[in-house]
């Protein structure tokens, strides 16, 4: 009998929850956008090949997601926020719904951006790469210069890894003096994120992930509110079919990088 009473309070437990549910206000996050007709995106100053501030060749994200809104039948407003990325936690970014719907240019997906956002990956990838002398880092010693980059990757995990290898560190405040520490020869080798070397000039020097085991490989992503269902499936179905449909791997070829096509929405 008391076996009977449990499984009643269970079920009456649950229908308890159930209705409780239909009072929930409805997500009309789609319906918003559409009202409105403006699609609001957040992206830091710059984060090559991400964002660009160029407004004739304004990034890889910028661009999909122009064809993004388009595709929605709205326009695309852009809100450059130069603390998205800067930060690990992106909670620090201090972004709210009032200055954009979605978040790009610099969200790596991990747990940290996880738990706070709606994740859809949009086929680029990042991580500390390095650039030179390249297979120098596995003998270990020498010079490595490093500009963190604007990305939120675990700067302590690459110098613990770096200094495990007998690397002198020589930190650099700019992309600039990165790319003339190699050119001159003050560093056999030069790391930063995997976006920033790729966007620099150096068209004859290889380009590889430091340790993809030790320090891993990321993949960025545009950041929706949690809770915004119906725009979320909406975004993920319009960028699936501009990667299926080759789209995005033309907008990425202008840029220099490669779309992987296994990691996309």
């Amino acid at each position: 009998m008391s076996r009977w009473k449990t499984v009643g309070l269970n079920l009456l437990g649950a229908a308890a929850i159930l209705f409780a549910l239909t009072y929930l206000p409805p997500d009309n996050s789609l319906a918003e956008v559409q009202k409105s007709g403006v699609l609001r995106v957040c992206v830091p100053d710059t984060l090559p090949a991400a964002s660009v501030a160029d407004p004739g060749h304004p990034g890889y994200d910028i661009e999909l997601l122009e064809l993004v809104a388009r595709d929605l039948g709205v326009r695309l407003a852009i809100n450059r926020n130069s603390a998205i990325g800067a930060d690990f936690n992106p909670r620090n970014w201090r972004l709210t719904r009032a200055q954009c719907q979605i978040i790009a240019g610099g969200v790596v997906r991990n747990d940290s951006t996880r738990g706070f956002l709606e994740l859809l990956p949009t086929g680029l990838q990042t991580g500390w790469a390095m650039a030179g002398a390249v297979d120098r880092m596995s003998q270990g010693g020498g010079v490595v210069s490093v500009f963190p980059g604007p990305t939120a990757l675990d700067r302590l995990a690459l110098s613990r890894f770096l200094r495990s290898k007998n690397f002198r560190i020589l930190s650099v405040s700019s992309v600039s003096e990165l790319e003339r520490n190699l050119i001159d020869g003050t560093s056999d080798i030069i790391v930063s994120d995997r976006q920033t070397l790729s966007a620099l000039n150096l068209p004859e020097v290889q380009i590889e992930w430091v340790s993809e085991q030790e320090l891993g490989v990321f993949d960025l992503s545009f950041g929706l509110w949690k809770g915004d269902s119906t725009l979320f499936r909406a975004v993920r179905t319009s960028t699936h079919n501009l990667v299926q449909q080759g789209v995005a791997g033309a907008i990425a070829t202008r840029y220099n990088v490669t779309v992987n096509a296994m990691i996309s929405p």
